[in-house]
C-alpha cells in the first residue's frame, strides 16, 4: 500500500484541517493513506458465512426437517 509521511509546521495546514490548540505552533506528522471506501472495503473483506449460526444448531429437529412441510401440510388438513 502506497502512502505519505511527512513532519511539517501545523501553521502550513491551518488552511486545509482545522488544527486543535494543543498543536498549533508545533511541528507535525502527516500521514497520508489511500480511503478505502465501502464498496472496496466489503470486496476485500468477504468471508464466509458457512457454520456462522451452527451453536444454534439442534440435531433431533434436523432429522425431522426433510419432511416437516409435508407433514405441516397434513396436520392442517387432515380432517377437511
Amino acid at each position: 500500500m502506497d502512502f505519505v509521511r511527512v513532519i511539517k509546521n501545523s501553521n502550513d495546514l491551518e488552511k486545509f484541517i482545522d488544527i486543535p490548540e494543543s498543536l498549533k505552533n508545533r511541528k507535525v506528522e502527516v500521514i497520508i493513506l489511500p480511503y478505502a471506501d465501502e464498496e472496496n472495503s466489503e470486496q476485500s473483506e468477504k468471508r464466509s458465512l458457512r457454520g456462522a449460526l451452527s451453536k444454534y444448531r439442534n440435531g433431533g429437529l434436523q432429522a425431522q426437517e426433510s419432511d416437516a412441510w409435508s407433514q405441516a401440510v397434513v396436520d392442517q388438513y387432515e380432517n377437511h
